[in-house]
């Protein structure tokens, strides 16, 4: 594929009726593009269809209409959170799942439009409000339809889903004080995206390439100190989730109170949504349980009140020990 096109999925087109705002191409050949829908038609659904009866799953968009085809996800995302589209979870899912790529990647690749992407981001979290509703379960379902991918972008909107959960659970109720709160998790690793691939794939790391990981909260503010839509509390939230309570974590080695509530939220919801998706081939994901229990067994790492908080979120109230 040429520089000049990005990939779109065939379903991701079909699920939309009326004017496009961008061509469409399909790839005939390696590096041979013909224009299949031109701006302001319809897709044809049955066109669609035989496309994928041929496996052919992917389409093709102008990196030129990239502000137009971002503007026009976030159309549909503002449409459903306010209720005047009555969508599908599939389809839901599968345009936040498209939107979280091009933000991540605008954020990553183009300081240019840097504003233009936190905006973006932060329709992704009122989706993810509007979605969540009230109770865990709604955020667990929503984890399950995009866990299968389990890049660093779903790994992030993961995270702010269940920060914002737990968040409401303890009573964080302001909307702007959650929609902060979901982007600082939506953003909490965006400076990986400035280390090698490679490293972060390793098992066993060295102590100089463990350092170079803990210089991921720095990187990530580098990347967004151009926006002046990033609030101060984003910051914090970004610069201070591997923060530990017994002032062992990084890159600051804070301790208590001296460490940001809500970082002490992602950070919760971050390790919960790594270690949930962790496993070896061939052997079961941890259950929830299970992990939870290992949180609570790393004494002085986390927020014991929020932890707790978070185990009853998950699952369910706390039974207190049977006296013998």
């Amino acid at each position: 594929m040429t520089a000049e096109f990005f990939p779109v999925s065939t379903k991701f087109i079909s699920y939309f009726k009326g004017a496009l705002p961008f061509d469409v191409y399909l790839e005939r050949f390696t590096g041979k593009f013909t224009k299949i829908y031109h701006k302001d038609a319809e897709a044809d659904s049955n066109q669609i269809v035989r496309y994928e009866s041929n496996d052919i799953k992917t389409l093709y968009i102008s990196k030129n209409d990239k502000i137009s085809y971002g503007n026009f996800l976030y159309k549909e995302i503002d449409q459903f959170t306010k209720g005047s589209d009555q969508l599908d979870k599939a389809k839901i899912v599968e345009i936040i799942a498209t939107a979280l790529e091009l933000t991540y990647e605008k954020i990553v690749e183009d300081n240019n439009e840097l504003d233009t992407s936190i905006t973006w981001a932060s329709y992704h979290i009122r989706s993810a409000l509007y979605l969540m509703g009230d109770n865990a379960a709604s955020t667990i379902e929503i984890f399950k339809a995009l866990s299968s991918d389990l890049s660093l972008l779903k790994h992030s909107y993961l995270v702010s889903l269940f920060s914002l959960t737990l968040a409401k659970k303890l009573d964080f109720t302001n909307e702007k004080n959650l929609v902060v709160i979901g982007l600082g998790a939506l953003l909490h690793d965006i400076g990986h995206s400035r280390l090698n691939a490679e490293l972060l794939q390793k098992s066993n790391l060295t102590p100089r390439e463990w350092e170079e990981i803990k210089d991921h909260p720095i990187l990530g503010l580098k990347i967004l100190e151009r926006s002046r839509l990033i609030p101060d509390d984003v910051r914090s939230i970004i610069l201070q989730h591997h923060e530990q309570r017994n002032g062992r974590g990084y890159p600051n080695r804070l301790g208590g109170n001296k460490i940001f509530p809500p970082a002490k939220i992602v950070a919760i919801a971050e390790e919960f949504c790594t270690m949930i998706t962790m496993s070896s081939p061939g052997e079961p994901a941890l259950s929830p349980s299970l992990v939870i229990s290992r949180m609570k067994s790393d004494i002085g790492h986390y927020d014991r009140e929020f932890l707790d908080a978070f185990e009853e979120m998950i699952l369910g109230p706390i039974k207190p020990a049977k006296s013998k």
